[in-house]
């Protein structure tokens, strides 16, 4: 059987602080105390790889059933960018000693965090993830106005990041990738074009644009509940980034990825496409085959379950054909290249144009929903209300 394409993800859980909005696992970390920390991880991760690649992982016999090859590699977190580029090699090569590795893509998420006179090794760093195989460079700015950055958090200002991106690419990163985050409290429109004028500056390669939302029983709760955003504004904002964007090349090929021709994530398709992903790490998320499952968020807890052959599961589930026929439509649909009827039939057993027929033709009529060229896809200028789509769809 030939062996089917797969994403595999690393979660890294350390950050210098834990931002008010971020409700991804992590814990506080200070970089004096942290190289014990990350050669733990870094063993862990080996440790859960080869229980993965043994069958005796959640997985259980999904790796035997569907055999793989992980062509993408993301280190998430967290604050990957805090792991020295030995680590992240020495990580590398604990994978791909135990799992068929071959990444056409590597990505590793990085914050311009630090004292201003860390600058100084920034290049250093830089060159050295390349040299371990990094080969894209996802940076959280998320904004470049300093009052913004004060609002969310964020340790780093606005001209450290721009000097931060610029080394990026003087060492050689082409592909880099801008996380920004719309609908702050305290945008205005003069603060939304200092960060769009930051972009036009930096020209990415790539830009993940998102609301501020979910932050419920987060620190930054609080504030949005005293300084409501109003929602309106936010939607116009994006939508003048996303015309910004278009004027430097980047063209939306997903609800909130914008990329030049060729720089689109590849490890995020696996998402939007429905195929397999592997996660490890504390709190990691998996798909393969039809079960779906995720690592306890806990990093002593999952340390010594890697040490001990079981990696305690917060969550597993087994998914029935309708169900996962489902899933992969809604996660498809947030692509501006809709999904392939034809190809959706070949791997679920029906078409969506004929068991959904009814919902189809309604949302056609109300312009929500193209069908054509068998291709069904949501029209760009609609994507923001997705969720409203697809709860009539589905």
């Amino acid at each position: 059987m030939k062996p089917a394409a797969a994403g595999l993800y690393v979660h890294f859980p350390f950050c210098r602080r834990k931002c008010p909005y971020c409700h991804f696992y992590s814990l506080p970390a200070e970089t004096a105390g942290i190289r014990p920390r990350v050669e733990a991880w870094r063993k862990g991760i080996a440790a859960e790889a080869a229980l993965f690649r043994s069958g005796r992982s959640v997985a259980g016999s999904a790796v035997h059933e569907t055999p793989l090859v992980f062509d993408t590699l993301y280190l998430g977190g967290g604050t990957p960018s805090l792991a020295d580029p030995g680590d992240v090699a020495r990580l590398k090569d604990d994978l791909a000693g135990r799992l068929p590795l071959q990444p056409l893509e590597f990505t590793l998420e990085a914050n311009p965090s630090g004292p201003e006179n860390e600058e100084r090794s920034d290049s250093a760093r830089f060159r050295g993830w390349i040299r371990a195989g990094v080969t894209r460079l996802s940076v959280g700015a998320q904004s470049f106005d300093d009052g913004v950055l004060r609002v969310l958090g964020r340790p780093a200002s606005a001209d450290r990041t721009v000097s931060f991106v610029r080394r990026a690419r003087d060492a050689g990163f082409d592909s880099l990738s801008l996380d920004l985050m719309a609908g702050v409290p305290g945008e205005t429109p003069r603060s939304w074009d200092r960060t769009l004028d930051a972009v036009r500056l930096l020209r990415p390669d790539h830009v993940s644009l998102y609301f501020l939302e979910n932050v419920e029983g987060l620190p930054l709760e609080k504030v949005l509940r005293e300084h409501p955003v109003d929602e309106d504004a936010a939607v116009d904002a994006f939508e003048r980034a996303a015309d910004a964007l278009a004027e430097t090349g980047l063209r939306r090929y997903e609800i909130s990825s914008f990329a030049l021709p060729g720089k689109e994530c590849r490890h995020n398709f696996k998402y939007w496409r429905y195929e397999p992903f592997l996660g490890l790490g504390p709190s990691a998320a998996s798909h393969i085959g039809a079960k779906r499952w995720s690592n306890a968020a806990g990093f002593e807890e999952w340390r010594a379950g890697t040490a001990a052959g079981a990696v305690p599961p917060a969550e597993i589930v087994e998914l029935d054909p309708e169900s996962a026929a489902r899933e992969a439509l809604a996660a498809g649909l947030r692509l501006v290249e809709g999904i392939d009827l034809e190809s959706f039939a070949g791997r679920f057993g029906f078409r969506p144009d004929e068991r959904l027929r009814p919902a189809i033709e309604s949302l056609g009529r109300d312009g929500l929903i193209v069908l054509s060229s068998g291709i069904l896809r949501i029209p760009k200028d609609k994507l923001l209300i997705s969720n409203a789509i697809l709860s009539r769809l589905l």
